[in-house]
């Protein structure tokens, strides 16, 4: 999903794939809408800027109105534990006025866990 997501600003042709990580991941939406799905990945694991650029002022804004587009029935709780850290270190990077992108900087966690099966 890391891999992907990280891409997806450069390659948004990758909707599909990440949709699908998600669902493999055990994501659940109601109408299981692709694009959606994506924004729901962004949102939770990357950044919440597609948000502020669609105008909403707050990542709770725009996760009411994700979920008015394709509401998410089901989240696995492992992901709950890391897009809740997700929003802590993003909401810390906006008290110090800085912009982050999560997905860049857990890149390497990520690709090291997928390498060591989990173990590293």
């Amino acid at each position: 999903l890391g891999k992907h997501h990280h891409h997806q600003q450069d390659h948004p042709d990758n909707t599909r794939e990440i949709s699908h990580a998600m669902q493999t991941l055990g994501f659940r939406s109601r109408g299981s809408d692709d694009d959606n799905m994506a924004r729901f990945a962004a949102l939770y694991f990357d950044s919440d800027a597609e948000g502020r650029k669609l105008g909403y002022p707050t990542p709770q804004k725009y996760l009411m109105h994700l979920n008015s587009v394709d509401p998410m029935v089901e989240v696995p709780d492992p992901a709950v534990f890391v897009a809740r850290t997700s929003f802590l270190f993003r909401g810390l990077g906006a008290l110090l006025q800085q912009q982050l992108r999560t997905s860049v900087h857990w890149r390497k966690h990520a690709l090291l866990a997928i390498a060591t099966d989990g173990e590293g």
